[in-house]
């Protein structure tokens, strides 16, 4: 998929150590497309990055790695790789990539960073969630499932449901066994109030 046109002016904090920013999507009918930025300690991480102004991202002069939850996440990964010194991290079986990854992985790679991949296919069949321990820990989930905006319910994406249902709810079964306290989506922002609960409803509702 094609780099988004529009650029985020803003990271936000939203969680220690945790930063936000978002678009307005062009490529999927101006609906917000989210990624995220943790800074370890140890090195700075990107997830699903979109593009953002310099400015906007001037707080991380350097980033350690950018880790893509698929490959039609790679936004403006390739952008930070040749100005942030971003190593690139991409699932093994990606197709249609810019450039070639630093790194290919599957569930069994080891992760730097306290990061584990964990496979979720239904929204393709070569996606990854990653969850990161510590306090508070965190699920990021990219396209597996999604929300319109903050005010609405989980839903899975549209086709996934469609082509895939019961894939889809493996993986999200498979979450639910997972140790996690903010559930981050690449559409519909964060989910720190009950992220759990919010996957239940999601089952719950047959959708």
């Amino acid at each position: 998929m094609t780099i988004p046109t529009a650029v985020a002016d803003r990271m936000e904090r939203i969680a220690p150590r945790l930063y936000w920013w978002h678009v307005q999507d062009d490529r999927i009918g101006g609906a917000q497309s989210d990624s995220y930025a943790l800074d370890t300690g140890r090195g700075v991480i990107f997830v699903d990055p979109l593009p953002i102004t310099h400015r906007g991202a001037d707080r991380f002069p350097s980033v350690a790695f950018v880790f893509l939850t698929t490959a039609g996440h790679q936004r403006a990964s390739w952008r930070y790789r040749m100005e942030l010194g971003a190593r690139i991290w991409a699932p093994r079986e990606s197709v249609g990539l810019i450039g070639e990854p630093d790194r290919r992985f599957i569930e069994q790679t080891p992760f730097p960073n306290d990061f584990r991949a964990v496979f979720t296919p239904g929204r393709g069949l070569s996606h990854y969630a990653f969850l990161r321990s510590g306090d508070p820990s965190i699920l990021f989930v990219g396209d597996l499932v999604t929300r319109r905006d903050a005010h609405s319910p989980l839903q899975l994406p549209a086709g996934a449901g469609e082509e895939r249902p019961a894939v889809s709810r493996r993986s999200v079964e498979r979450l639910l066994t997972l140790d996690f306290d903010l559930l981050c989506l690449s559409h519909g922002g964060m989910i720190d109030d009950d992220p759990r609960g919010a996957l239940r409803e999601l089952l719950e509702r047959g959708v």
